[in-house]
């Protein structure tokens, strides 16, 4: 019999299921990114450009959680060979990386990811895979001389097989590299008789029916594409479970439910997509029986999770369902011309609208580049990553494909999803009482650079000390910090931009007992993935050489120009404000201690000796109370000194001015009885001694935005110029603004290469509509 789905208010025994759900959702949200990549393949040499889309996973608007990206380029050991920190503004960012001359050719990750992303699986990382090829050095062909390898993967509907139930089982051939291969083959019981045929279709993925005999083993003989044969075991039934199984009119998906026990069991179906709930429904099992109707206008685009849960709210069976649909958001752009000389004008057309007919406005970015042989198929686009990559686990060949009129495609998105089921969380996460506690909290609105403490004795983490960090120069940032029982300490930092210096210490009184050191602000954990070598001579060598010129060239003769950097915004207010007091040095007399110069007309400090040794007070602004009696937090060119001793022996003539705060400051856990700063002439500390614990690092801080060159030939001088224009990027634009008409047009030259140039343009709304488009032109 037919159930009709059953709304969730009508439904009280799924409150709790419901409840903790909702209580997960909110207590984790989750963050998406994609980063759109200006090509496939680049030599060693080359500047990769990207465009990153922070978003919901929910609905896939821009999210403004976290202000900083982490960026990486991973060889096939998963070792970092790149990497940056890039600045996100209302989730969106850009930033280029230079791929070294030192890398050997091979496929690399490319990963970007936040703090906030790291308190989950690596596997919502944003991942890509790029080639890379060094044409610089001589290197060993990289294809292995062994034969490839092969494997089939079993994928029961819903998660098992079972005795006796009919059952569609999922599968997948894949080489050493992840990619699909075909097969064909048949289903074996032990006793050799055959019982099912298989046959893969799209990618290397197929599926066939079965239904285990109890006590039976089974066993696929395959054989692949190039001749060879080999033998699986398939999943060994289980005699007492349930079995989800879908299917689908033009209109309704059905949900049957089966199970090999014959009792009246109460199940409970509950499907979500993208942590939002969809339907919920009790299903009652008549002889081991039930089948659920649901309309597909319940179902949201992209992928629905079906859970089934026994009456003890245990998850028992799963299936992924996925809901296709025209594109939200229409991109769509056109050169004025579909061929052009060299160094001619292009002028490009881009609309982008909702549905193909309601004008809207976009955010989008835009590449155009060389289309030789040497750039594999281009990746999927932002919408079907939104859709369909991003909740799926393992490699998805061609994710365009599952978007397109082809009439065998709702076929290969069904395989799709028996074979790559996955979801976001784990149910016994959602069902725990145990709060949720993040080890990494997002950067909202600053960049944390994370410490440990540690004993100089034993070199454990020690909790409970404080610990501070500065940037010496002429902006002064300031910040301190208080271990935990790891050891952690967490600093919050802004304007870090590009390489700095910074100063780590304990305070004085520690110099002896402890260590800070910063620790590593990139993830250490990886998704599995697959990597396969790049074959220089499979290549086409003439294609390589003239790469290889171009490139060369383009870096010598345009070295400027490749490195130019936009201007940093930093925020020149110091932590403090603004001091009452401020003394221009060169306007008094210059006297041959430091101690004299306080003295004599720094009227907010006063130094008296303690045991025998000078020190500083401020004087507290009350003729009453007279001096503080905290001691002072001081400054030299933005770095504590605990030590003011070694101020007094300090050549006064190498500082440029003092500056004063005569009122109690207090600054996070910290109580000072006022500040005074000491600024030098060169901003650098000029060889001030910094206490012995306190440890100097360059940090490499938020990248500074890489401006992209593309020359103009407005000119007859600049047309006829010898000097060589050997672009194969014709044009990066990371931020692409269409109007509320949905209109904008965009400029750019041609170079001195001819062929086939492609471009990729991709990006989304404000309401989270994604849409991508490419399109072609050649140059003659």
């Amino acid at each position: 019999m037919l159930q009709p789905f059953i709304g969730l208010t009508q439904m009280a025994a799924f409150d709790s299921i419901n409840a903790s759900f909702d209580r997960y959702r909110q207590s984790h949200v989750q963050e998406k990114i994609f980063a759109h990549i200006d090509r496939t393949s680049y030599l060693a040499g080359e500047i990769l450009w990207f465009k990153i889309y922070n978003v919901d996973a929910s609905y896939h608007r821009p999210l403004e959680l976290s202000s900083v990206a982490y960026v990486e380029v991973l060889n096939a050991q998963s070792k970092a060979v790149v990497q940056a920190k890039i600045a996100l503004n209302k989730g969106k960012g850009n930033g280029s990386l230079y791929l070294p001359v030192s890398l050997t050719s091979g496929n690399y990750s490319f990963r970007v990811y936040t703090r906030w992303m790291r308190n989950f699986s690596p596997d919502f990382f944003f991942e890509e895979r790029i080639r890379v090829i060094n044409t610089l050095t001589a290197q060993p062909d990289m294809v292995r001389a062994n034969e490839k390898h092969y494997d089939v993967q079993f994928f029961p509907e819903g998660g098992d097989l079972l005795s006796g139930v009919e059952s569609k089982v999922g599968f997948r051939a894949i080489d050493e590299s992840g990619k699909g291969v075909n097969i064909k083959g048949n289903i074996q019981d032990d006793a050799g008789r055959i019982v099912s045929e298989m046959i893969s279709g799209r990618f290397g993925i197929g599926n066939f029916m079965l239904t285990p005999v109890p006590g039976t083993g089974y066993k696929a003989v395959v054989q692949f594409s190039d001749g060879r044969k080999a033998t699986y075991r398939l999943p060994a039934a289980k005699s007492d479970g349930y079995r989800l199984a879908l299917t689908e009119s033009d209109d309704e998906v059905f949900v049957h439910v089966a199970s090999n026990r014959r009792d009246m069991a109460e199940m409970y179906l509950f499907v979500h997509a993208s942590n939002r709930v969809e339907v919920a429904s009790k299903v009652r099992l008549n002889e081991g029986q039930a089948q659920i109707s649901i309309p597909k206008t319940k179902l949201h685009n992209g992928i629905s999770h079906f859970t089934l849960f026994n009456s003890g709210y245990k998850p028992v069976s799963e299936r992924l369902w996925f809901k296709r649909s025209p594109k939200e958001l229409t991109v769509e752009a056109s050169t004025d011309n579909q061929e052009y000389d060299r160094r001619k004008k292009v002028l490009v057309d881009v609309r982008s609208s909702i549905t193909g007919s309601v004008p809207a406005a976009a955010n989008l970015s835009i590449a155009i580049y060389n289309a030789d042989s040497l750039q594999h198929s281009v990746h999927g686009g932002i919408d079907s990553y939104f859709l369909l990559r991003s909740e799926l686990k393992g490699t998805i060949e061609q994710p365009e494909y599952y978007f397109s009129g082809d009439k065998e495609v709702s076929q290969a998105i069904d395989n799709l999803m028996l074979t790559h089921g996955w979801r976001r969380f784990n149910w016994d996460q959602v069902f725990s009482q145990q709060p949720f506690k993040a080890e990494y909290i997002p950067e909202t609105s600053y960049h944390i650079v994370p410490a440990r403490v540690t004993s100089s004795v034993t070199n454990r983490p020690v909790s409970g000390i404080r610990s501070y960090l500065s940037v010496p120069g002429r902006f002064i940032r300031y910040y301190n910090g208080t271990s935990n029982s790891d050891g952690r300490v967490d600093f919050y930092t802004r304007g870090l931009n590009g390489v700095q210096p910074l100063v780590l210490q304990t305070s004085n009184a520690d110099t002896a007992l402890y260590n800070v050191d910063l620790t590593d602000v990139f993830s250490d954990k990886y998704s599995a993935k697959f990597s396969s070598p790049v074959s220089l001579t499979s290549l086409p060598k003439k294609t390589l050489l003239i790469n290889s010129i171009n490139m060369q060239a383009h870096n010598i003769f345009l070295r400027e120009q490749l490195n130019r950097f936009g201007e940093s915004i930093i925020d020149t207010v110091p932590f403090y404000g603004h001091l009452e007091e401020k003394y221009l040095l060169d306007n008094y007399t210059r006297f041959p201690t430091v101690e004299e110069v306080l003295r004599e007309y720094v009227l907010g400090v006063g130094v008296r000796r303690r045991n025998g040794k000078p020190m500083m007070q401020v004087f507290s602004g009350d003729v009453n109370k007279g001096f503080f009696e905290e001691p002072p937090l001081v400054l030299m060119d933005g770095v504590p000194m605990f030590d003011q001793l070694k101020f007094f022996s300090y050549d006064p003539l190498k500082i440029k001015s003092v500056e004063v705060l005569s009122k109690r400051y207090f600054y996070g856990p910290d109580v000072y009885g006022g500040l005074i700063l000491f600024n030098t002439y060169k901003g650098n500390l000029d060889g001030m001694e910094l206490d012995p614990d306190a440890s100097i690092i360059d940090y490499d801080g938020l990248q500074q935005v890489r401006e992209f060159y593309a020359p103009r030939y407005d000119s007859p001088d600049q047309l006829n110029s010898r000097l060589p224009d050997f672009r194969n990027l014709l044009l990066w634009n990371p931020d692409v603004e269409t109007g509320r008409d949905g209109k904008t047009q965009l400029s750019f030259y041609t170079s001195d290469r001819p062929g086939s140039y492609r471009g990729v343009i991709q990006g989304l709304t404000e309401q989270g509509q994604a849409g991508t488009y490419s399109f072609e032109f050649k140059v003659r």
